[in-house]
């Protein structure tokens, strides 16, 4: 085993979080619906989809973040710490960077 300087171990197989990868593709979905106008606002997305505006919120976050972030979930190479419960739980920035940054990703 290799492990990084996070300690996480770096010959270990990526793995896809499948409840992470869902709400990107709903944040995106949700996203371009707002953008559209095909939904006015983000109370008739949240009837919509029978969630609460707080939930909706959060994860239309996940469509701000840097494509270099949602292509390593997608492939399952995010940080093992990194799931759907601790991204909704963070406050998010907008800068790229920064999530990098926060979310443990190396920084470019």
């Amino acid at each position: 085993m290799i492990v990084g300087p996070d300690g996480q171990d770096l010959t270990a197989r990526p793995r896809v979080d499948e409840a992470l990868v869902k709400a990107l593709a709903r944040a995106h979905r949700w996203c371009r619906r707002l953008a559209s106008g095909q939904v006015a606002s983000v109370s008739d997305l949240a009837t919509e989809a029978g969630r609460t505006k707080a939930y909706i919120r959060q994860i239309l976050r996940l469509a701000f973040l840097a494509p270099d972030l949602v292509d390593a979930i997608l492939r399952g190479e995010q940080p093992r710490r990194l799931t759907l419960a601790t991204m909704l739980e963070t406050d998010i920035p907008l800068a790229w960077n920064e999530q990098r940054r926060l979310l443990g990703f190396p920084s470019r």
